[in-house]
């Protein structure tokens, strides 16, 4: 058990509750002007950073193995995602709790495939932990792209690690035993419990293999889960949703029907995943009469890729979304405070390199578009095309997002500390298509 963690497991059973009656106590109210604040109080704050898809379509894997050869490799020394992270970790171990969406399955057998059934090296999960990851949701469509192996391996593969993990179980009564994920971490004294749910609305037509599970999008189960958490006494409920249409800017009827569901049940905030762009960041106030307060609760639709091969309009940048939540411990009332993102773009090194060979000779990166856009030059080898590609990209999404609440956190070199330059590979790989 990692030592910054606790997991409390709840062990109690539900029984069945009808969910038509379960939001008659709450109506909308004006927003608050504020929350009055004692010299007696104690406020603490924890920051939370979620991230969007986390993908491995085929030239990642190339790029990670280096070789055709060790393609077919179950020695997980031959595969490097160092530089993927390199120039994100310093934002995402910044927080006190990162969160990523795994759209991939883990695998050790020497049998690494993209699109579209996504298995990658269990070295991914292991430089994922090294770039300040402490929590992936499992839960999406590709949940099932290995079959039932696939499932329980990644579980695996990530409890060995000591990466919190939940979406997808091995069995049901695994599922009763850790679900709803209770999270529990200190900061300055304060002790914050956070209960996580995630569910996907489908898995690409491939049924999951019993006895494992995986959660899908389903009114009534959604609602006895959120009874369970709620019995947990958590300071915040957070959804994490794989829904909605790829590549749409703005979230359909559907997700926006389930995030007043969630909010208007329990949960205060709702993180989606799937469309591969970024949608809307959206708070709204719900007042809660059966303890006469304000409830400030969150939507973000979609965070967009967090890496991916996807070149489609829009599906090379995405969010690092960063959320505050502060807690009263006089009061023991904890609230959403402020909340921003860090626009962050999918460059690949060599790219455009036409003497390379596609994706074992290329680099990839998550970069803060911030500290790169008047400076591509100084750590990385951008050809010029690129550098117009992320900026224009990059004002798309600013425009997009200007219409809401949350504001643009700006990254700088210098706020990355001491990190090394990408180099060309040093030599042409020779392979057979």
């Amino acid at each position: 058990m990692r030592t910054i963690f606790s997991i409390l497991l709840v062990l109690v059973g539900i029984s069945c509750i009808d969910s038509s009656d379960s939001s008659a106590s709450i109506r909308l109210k004006p927003s608050p002007k504020g929350i009055a604040i004692s010299s007696k109080d104690s406020i603490h704050r924890l920051k939370l950073s979620f991230v969007g898809d986390i993908m491995g379509h085929k030239s990642q894997l190339h790029s990670a193995a280096g070789t055709a050869s060790n393609m077919k490799s179950t020695d997980m020394s031959d595969f490097n995602y160092e530089t993927c992270f390199r120039y994100v970790k310093p934002i995402l171990e910044a927080a006190d709790l990162t969160i990523g969406n795994l759209e991939l399955t883990l695998n050790d057998k020497g049998r690494y495939t993209g699109f579209p059934m996504f298995r990658s090296p269990d070295a991914l999960a292991t430089y994922l932990k090294d770039a300040g990851f402490d929590l992936l949701t499992t839960c999406n469509n590709h949940s099932n792209d290995n079959l039932a192996y696939g499932v329980t391996h990644t579980i695996d593969v990530l409890d060995s690690l000591g990466i919190l993990h939940t979406g997808t179980f091995k069995n049901q009564a695994e599922r009763d035993d850790l679900y709803p994920l209770i999270v529990e971490k200190k900061v300055d004294g304060a002790n914050f419990k956070l209960a996580f749910l995630n569910y996907t609305y489908a898995t690409n037509g491939v049924r999951t293999r019993k006895p494992c599970v995986v959660n899908l999008i389903e009114q009534n189960q959604i609602y006895k889960d959120i009874v369970k958490a709620k019995e947990a006494q958590p300071d915040m409920i957070i959804a994490i949703m794989h829904w909605g249409d790829e590549y749409k800017l703005e979230e359909n009827q559907r997700q926006a029907a389930y995030a007043r569901f969630l909010w208007e049940n329990g949960v205060d905030v709702v993180i989606g995943a799937h469309p591969h762009v970024i949608e809307p960041i959206k708070t709204d106030t719900l007042w809660q009469e059966d303890s006469t307060q304000f409830r400030e609760v969150l939507v973000a639709y979609s965070l967009g890729n967090f890496i991916s091969n996807q070149y489609k309009t829009n599906t090379d940048i995405g969010l690092i979304f960063e959320l505050e939540l502060i807690k009263n411990s006089r009061t023991n009332q904890t609230i959403i405070g402020q909340h921003d993102y860090v626009l962050a773009w999918r460059y690949i090194q060599g790219r455009y390199n036409f003497k390379l060979k596609r994706g074992f000779d290329w680099t990839y990166a998550v970069i803060p578009v911030t500290a790169f856009e008047n400076a591509p030059k100084k750590h990385l080898l951008m050809m010029d095309r690129q550098w117009h590609s992320m900026k224009a990209t990059a004002q798309r999404m600013r425009k997009h997002l200007g219409r809401w609440q949350s504001k643009e956190r700006k990254v700088t070199l210098e706020d990355l500390g001491a990190v090394l330059p990408l180099t060309p590979k040093k030599k042409r790989t020779q392979y057979k298509k």
